[in-house]
């Protein structure tokens, strides 16, 4: 009887038997044959769907918690497909790749309709070759392998087309002991990293399992915790100390963190067969550095024996260049306080070499916050806002051009500058005579109120005006002006007029005139009024003043007229002034009497 006919159901071989033993007993011999196989045919179609894919099915039994690895192996397994392949981060790499047991080649033999031959590493590592025996493989690189294998075969297949590949990656187990919650064998798999193993070690033994298509969670704790010493609070795993000792003898350092911060997967490499993996403990506070400051990942990492300023740089700014004025400080701590060691910027860190400086347990590392200088303009321009520049660099033009230019009818001469910092707050008035006149002002409002904007650019106070050429640094006559963080600069609209004030009858905004002087506008302003001394010129933009009646006004000028004030003294007052000094001198005489008869007593 045919073996696959084992396979089927009771009913299905009860009538598969009845077919057969009926067209033996028939005498032609190709008539029994035919019918055989037609019968056979049949019995093939009725197969389930779900057998005739039941081999290529990762299987559907739920993970235990005695063996959790099971489960973890099935979950990697998710994406496989007929073929049985796994999902890896891209081809794998034949000079990296180690060959071991477990991995399967493909052969193919042939060239239009090719023979393919699987071919499985054996538990000894031999890799059978056929027509051309075995070739030991384990340890050896995937393109070594293939290099060997294919000297074989070629000498024994002449005349055929022949290649060698690997189809299917094995799976290994690594060892994990230290500073983690489950100590033991985990099975791998060639796309698994460090941190894979290392995370698993570190979980908290909850795990998930697929039963009837429903995700079940697990609590079980593992036989080896109930052996496991007791530990102490104060050490923690040392993720930046990972030892990992392979087959081979050779050893390597892994720094964990450093791999999370900068994706470099040089610090989290792929495992290999039989790794044994330990996780050390180290003391949060006698082991530790600290780094602190304006960087992103900032915090409290174990100390390793080849730290220095610049592979700490790396790891808390996940390997992202800083701004080479940017400073930091290396503190250490000594006789009870911390210590400077080190305070530089990263311009100087990188001329002088220092970054290779060796870090010891306990130091710590700040990086200075650094704050984004800014401006604001406002005003008539195209795009007013608050802008970044580079304090003490970028220049009044330089704003003007990064705010779209100025619009039509933006009055430069009226312009000011604002100035909120105190480095190169204020120039100070060449003319401090004509300060000291101004400063006593009339006690017209509006001629206070002019009196105050003018000592105010000179009055040291932060927010003041700065005294500068805004119209001349435009138009290119007069040297540029240098920005600050903070600074305010604010554009009025030309409204064609000229601010007259003071000592006048009608104060107030005039028309201007282009080459009109001084005396044109007080005239305006109903002519210069009783006691009037001088006469002003004040641009706002620059913050100078110019006296005399002749002298041009461009727009956005005010024209003040200053009055010296006459102290008089009425009847009335003199009378007081009287009585208040015989007043005092009666008091006076009071009290030196009182101490002479307290003295005579």
């Amino acid at each position: 009887m045919p073996r696959f006919l084992l396979s089927f159901s009771y009913t299905y071989r009860y009538i598969g038997y009845s077919v057969v033993s009926l067209f033996v007993k028939l005498s032609s011999p190709m008539r029994k044959l035919t019918i055989c196989w037609v019968a056979a045919f049949s019995l093939a179609l009725t197969i389930p769907a779900s057998a005739q894919i039941a081999p290529n099915r990762v299987s559907s039994v739920s993970a235990t918690p005695d063996d959790p690895q099971e489960e973890l192996r099935r979950a990697m397994l998710t994406q496989v497909g007929q073929s049985g392949s796994l999902v890896l981060e891209g081809a794998v790499d034949p000079n990296e790749y180690l060959i071991g047991p477990g991995d399967v080649f493909r052969l193919m033999i042939g060239g239009l309709n090719p023979f393919e031959i699987p071919l499985t590493v054996s538990a000894s590592g031999v890799l059978p070759l056929p027509e051309a025996g075995a070739l030991d493989v384990g340890g050896k690189t995937l393109a070594e392998v293939v290099d060997s294998a294919m000297e074989l075969l070629e000498s024994r297949y002449v005349n055929a087309p022949i290649s060698l590949s690997l189809a299917q990656a094995r799976s290994f187990y690594v060892h994990v002991t230290g500073s983690v919650i489950k100590t033991g064998r985990f099975q791998m798999l060639p796309a698994s990293r460090v941190s894979d193993v290392v995370l698993q070690a570190l979980s908290s033994g909850v795990m998930t399992t697929r039963q009837i298509n429903e995700d079940v969670e697990v609590d079980f704790v593992a036989p080896e915790q109930l052996f496991r010493p007791e530990t102490n609070e104060a050490y923690k795993p040392a993720l930046r100390n990972i030892q990992i000792q392979h087959r081979d003898g050779t050893e390597k350092l892994i720094d964990l963190p450093r791999y999370q911060t900068t994706g470099n997967t040089a610090y989290n490499p792929l495992l290999r067969d039989g790794d044994r993996i330990n996780v050390p403990a180290h003391h949060e506070i006698r082991e530790s550095i600290r780094i602190s400051g304006d960087v992103a990942w900032p915090g409290l990492y174990d100390w390793r024996p080849d730290d220095s300023i610049a592979s700490l740089l790396d790891l808390a700014t996940g390997g992202r260049p800083l701004d080479s004025a940017t400073q930091f400080r290396l503190l250490r701590w000594r006789d009870g306080a911390y210590h400077t060691v080190l305070d530089q910027s990263i311009k100087e860190l990188e001329q002088n070499s220092v970054g290779e400086q060796p870090i010891i347990a306990g130091d710590h590392l700040t990086i200075y916050e650094q704050k984004t200088a800014t401006a604001i303009i406002e005003g008539w321009v195209n795009y007013p806002g608050e802008y970044r520049i580079e304090g003490g660099g970028t220049t009044l033009t330089q704003l003007v051009e990064l705010a779209g230019g100025l619009r039509d009818g933006a009055s430069t001469n009226s312009a000011t500058l604002e100035r909120t910092s105190q480095n190169n707050l204020i120039d100070t008035p060449q003319n401090r005579a004509e300060y000291q006149l101004v400063q006593n002002s009339t006690s017209d409002p509006t001629g206070r109120l002019f009196s105050e904007s003018f000592r105010r650019p000179f009055s040291g106070e932060l927010g003041s005006h700065v005294a500068a050429d805004i119209a001349g640094a435009l138009a290119g006559s007069s040297e540029d002006i240098v920005l600050y963080d903070g600074d305010r600069l604010i554009f009025p609209r030309d409204e064609g007029t000229v601010l007259v004030t003071g000592n006048v009858p009608q104060p107030g905004y005039v028309t201007f005139v282009s080459g009109m002087t001084a005396q044109h506008y007080v005239d305006r302003a109903g002519g210069l009024g009783p006691e009037a001394d001088k006469i002003y010129i004040y641009n706002g933009s620059s913050s100078t003043v110019r006296e005399g009646m002749n002298e041009p006004v461009r727009p956005g000028d005010t024209v003040f007229v200053y009055r010296l004030e006459q102290l008089t003294v009425t009847a009335r007052q003199a009378r007081a002034q009287q009585i208040q000094v015989l007043i005092g001198g009666l008091s006076a005489a009071a009290t030196a009497t009182l101490v002479l008869w307290t003295a005579l007593r």
